[in-house]
């Protein structure tokens, strides 16, 4: 079973290269970030395959500390990037797609998306009692992915 994804967009006065390197950066997303606070990763190298944790600021109150996540897609050159619920530690009955895609208007300027589906027979109540939550954290992750881009 699948759910409609939850999505933000932003344009964004740099290049996509320039995001790009804001978002693979993970080791600094606690200085900028407020979704993601802490995220760990066994070293630098972000691959398709490697396992890491973070935590998630959903809002003011609800704070989901080490989600089991994984990188699924990883292409540079078409600046996208998807993330999911890890499949060795994950939760059964639902798995998670997080895509944050780059997509250059011209030289300076670039559309960005973010955007997160889940699949399997819990989708529904995940979507259901997350999807608000989510929106308002995407669309602030947008904006402040945008100010630390344009400010920099």
């Amino acid at each position: 079973m699948k759910t409609k994804p939850i999505r933000s967009e932003i344009d964004i006065n740099a290049p996509a290269d320039t995001i790009w390197g804001v978002i693979m950066d993970m080791e600094k997303y606690h200085e900028w970030n407020p979704f993601t606070p802490r995220i760990t990763l066994k070293n630098s190298d972000i691959a398709v395959g490697t396992e890491f944790d973070l935590d998630c600021q959903m809002t003011d109150t609800q704070y989901l500390k080490n989600e089991h996540e994984v990188v699924l897609v990883l292409e540079p050159e078409k600046y996208t990037f998807c993330m999911g619920t890890s499949r060795t530690k994950g939760r059964p009955g639902i798995k998670s797609f997080r895509w944050q895609i780059c997509e250059p208007l011209d030289n300076n300027n670039t559309h960005f998306i973010n955007y997160e589906e889940f699949h399997g027979i819990l989708s529904p109540l995940v979507y259901l009692l997350y999807r608000k939550k989510l929106k308002i954290a995407f669309d602030n992750y947008c904006r402040v992915l945008k100010q630390r881009v344009e400010d920099n």
